[in-house]
């Protein structure tokens, strides 16, 4: 229950505010534009998503909206406060609160999006960053897998006219 409770915080702090902050233009992140839906969340190899659980990531102009079926549509975020494209591989780095952040690693590979990462106590961990996957893979922390929604392909919302 711990496991999922923490693998649901990470994907609700997508729908809420954070306080890293880089100077990325918005259109480094064309590649992500679009409508994902989450397939898998998992934790050591364990499944977190529920069946019938619905879980959808609007990418637009440089921020991201996160929605569930059963919850109101959260305030977009600026993806230039928590993603880094000139690393390799790219990371997600989200803070919760002061004392916990977590480091993450994610890339985009047709029309999947995948993120890794660990939840970190900052107050105690003496070298956080290490703590970053270097894998994408359920046993290195939670993994999450979104599938971009049928119709949409990449680039396609970026070039439409606003």
């Amino acid at each position: 229950m711990k496991k999922r409770l923490l693998a649901v915080c990470v994907v609700t702090v997508l729908a809420s505010g954070f306080s890293r902050a880089t100077d990325q233009p918005a259109d480094k992140f064309t590649e992500l534009e679009g409508t994902w839906i989450l397939v898998k969340m998992e934790i050591n190899g364990k499944s977190y998503l529920e069946p019938g659980e619905k879980w959808k990531l609007v990418i637009k102009d440089g921020t991201a909206t996160f929605s569930t079926e059963n919850a109101t549509k959260a305030e977009p975020l600026l993806l230039a406060k928590m993603l880094n494209t000139s690393k390799r591989p790219k990371t997600i780095t989200l803070a919760f609160g002061e004392m916990l952040t977590f480091y993450g690693i994610y890339e985009v590979v047709g029309d999947e999006l995948r993120v890794c990462g660990v939840g970190v106590d900052t107050e105690t961990e003496m070298k956080p960053e290490s703590r970053r996957p270097k894998e994408f893979d359920g046993k290195e922390g939670l993994l999450l897998v979104f599938k971009r929604e049928k119709g949409q392909r990449m680039g396609l919302i970026a070039s439409m006219p606003k």
